[in-house]
């Protein structure tokens, strides 16, 4: 009779029907005792299942009895049965309190099996690893003032609450290795966890000491730093892993992978990846967090360190969330502060400033955010003039050609005429702003992409700052030392001409549409139907006072241009005319 009755099911009805004393007994009674401990493994799903997030609240002594029942299921049954079990339902399940209430058992498994653990703690890990990655990361876009609400957000708070079971869990093995001071796979297996828990979703979460210097989020993230700090006496050594993932991903993989058991820990690209360690790199070197200095030993040179690290800054500015891209504008300034001034242009050999120009120009250019667009339009002064006239010139150089934003290509000839005016200054103007280098440049300053049939709305910007260059250089250069007057003849005939055959068209093109708003004033707002192209497109549909103001605005911009123009005709006739003088002197 007794061999009929289902353990599983019987204790699952007596949880139903809140008997917890009877459930709890189940394993005391006699007749029971051989059955409950041939199932022990099977009852670990259905003691699961009954835990909702709210159970601990609402039904404590239903999770008190659970919590009761998991312990002694591993008393009872076989450690490794009930550790691939545990590990299959941190995988399953369904909510947070679930997995909360695993840990505890799991590590007390962890515990049994001291001798043979290292491999089994691995898939516990990655288990765990697997749990987080999939919580959804934050979605907002609060800015200013805003962010301090973002500790309420719900999948903030559900992040901060799962982090928050973690160390109870893992620090048992980094104390039990600081005693033994051995095992040095089991080291790398949880350093390699912690570097983990530093990628999705704790990175999406904004970690800046001055917005929110006592969130619970940043006191997660730097109790994280300390025990990979605690487990690793050298944090930099990782370094060279950054450099192996970046050539990694920018490369074709045409083998397969090697088997698990070859790899060590930090050979896992799901735990060791660009994005983990730039979480690892904004940490440690961003100044947001404390770190012990003897985790960042004296030994490498700056450069190497300054310049894989900002394999990091790269890596985080293709993100478009803002605690992303903001994490990587505070790691690129304190890398851009600790180079020295002057840098030579031979820096420029590590393709890694032209990578990160490009992506601080793409956030300055794209970004939704306007605070992060107006750090990164910061940065990419401070990084242009962090270079002697050469590397300036060089920098200038590519993003003139990476941009295709008038305001951007704008800021660019700004630095430009900056680096020349200070070079002015010096006893000799250096060669890079001489000559056929002069030539080059003025050649993409005064780049019309469909010449005189541009879009000269769109180019305004670009157009009105190569204006008032190429009129400071003419006015500058009395001497001609930048050879600025041999370069007259294609200023005049490739860009001013064309400028001017430009707005002659463009001029009357937005008059024509002014002219039909003005006499369509008799007729209904909802029967005029005129469209305006500005930037490439097509504007309808707008009422007819906001039409006006647009076309008024281009219209402003072309009188602007044109006056440059001619002041620009003018300054260049008058150096034609210096010219002449000291040719006949």
């Amino acid at each position: 009779m007794n061999q009929s009755i289902d353990v599983v099911d019987l204790i699952s009805t007596l949880l139903d029907n809140e008997k917890y004393k009877e459930a709890l007994n189940v394993p005391n009674e006699e007749r029971l005792a051989d059955s409950f401990k041939d199932n022990c493994w099977d009852l670990i799903p259905i003691i699961l299942g009954k835990i909702q997030d709210d159970t601990i609240t609402i039904k404590p002594s239903l999770y008190g009895a659970c919590e009761q029942l998991l312990t002694i299921v591993i008393d009872k049954s076989a450690p490794e049965e009930a550790l691939l079990e545990f590990i299959e339902q941190i995988e399953l399940a369904k909510n947070d309190a679930q997995f909360g209430l695993i840990l505890p058992p799991l590590q007390d498994l962890l515990k049994k099996l001291s001798l043979k653990r290292g491999r089994s703690l691995e898939w516990c890990l990655n288990s765990i690893s697997s749990y987080i990655e999939n919580i959804p990361v934050p979605d907002h876009n609060l800015e200013g003032k805003e962010r301090l609400l973002m500790d309420s957000d719900p999948n903030i708070r559900r992040i901060i609450r799962v982090y928050s079971l973690l160390p109870s869990f893992y620090r048992y093995f980094i104390e039990e290795i600081s005693a033994a001071d051995s095992k040095i796979n089991t080291k790398e297996i949880i350093t390699a966890f912690l570097i983990s828990l530093l990628g999705k979703p704790l990175i999406y979460i904004d970690l800046d000491p001055e917005k929110n210097a006592n969130s619970e989020a940043r006191l997660i993230c730097s109790h994280i730093v300390q025990d990979i700090c605690a487990m690793e006496k050298n944090v930099l050594k990782f370094l060279v892993y950054l450099e192996i993932c970046h050539r990694e991903n920018n490369k074709k993989k045409n083998t397969k992978d090697d088997v698990d058991q070859e790899k060590s820990p930090y050979e896992h690209r799901e735990k060791i990846n660009m994005t983990t360690l730039s979480g690892l790199f904004y940490a440690v070197l961003s100044g947001h967090f404390e770190v012990p200095e003897t985790a960042l030993p004296q030994v490498y040179s700056l450069e190497y360190i300054l310049h894989t690290a900002m394999l990091s800054v790269v890596h985080l500015l293709n993100f478009a969330e803002y605690s992303v891209i903001a994490k990587a504008l505070a790691l690129s300034e304190v890398i851009l502060n600790r180079f020295p001034n002057q840098l030579s242009q031979e820096f420029l050999s590590s393709s890694v400033h032209f990578d990160m120009c490009k992506g601080l120009t793409n956030v300055a250019i794209y970004s939704s955010f306007e605070p992060l667009r107006k750090h990164a339009v910061a940065l990419i002064g401070r990084h242009v003039n962090k270079f002697d006239y050469k590397g300036r010139c060089a920098l200038v150089k590519y993003l003139l050609e990476i941009s295709n934003h008038s305001g951007m290509i704008g800021y660019a000839i700004t630095l430009y005429k900056s680096s020349i005016n200070e070079a002015f200054q010096d006893p000799r103007l250096d060669d890079c702003f001489t000559g056929p280098l002069l030539s080059n440049m003025i050649k993409k300053i005064c780049f019309l992409p469909h010449g005189a049939e541009s879009d000269l709305v769109e180019l305004a910007d670009q157009i009105i700052t190569s204006l008032n260059f190429l009129r400071y250089l003419t006015i500058k250069d009395t001497s001609n030392l930048t050879g600025i007057r041999e370069c007259f003849s294609f200023i005049e005939s490739n860009y001013l001409e064309q400028l001017r055959v430009g707005l002659n068209m463009s001029k009357a093109h937005y008059e024509v549409k002014l002219k039909d708003i003005e006499e369509g004033k008799s007729i209904p707002e909802e029967k005029l139907n005129i469209s305006l192209n500005v930037g490439g497109n097509v504007l309808d549909n707008i009422p007819k006072e906001n039409m006006k103001e647009i076309i008024y605005s281009a219209l402003n911009a072309f009188h602007l241009i044109e006056g440059l123009i001619a002041r620009l005709s003018e300054c260049i006739n008058i150096s034609k005319v210096q010219a002449l003088k000291m040719n006949c002197d």
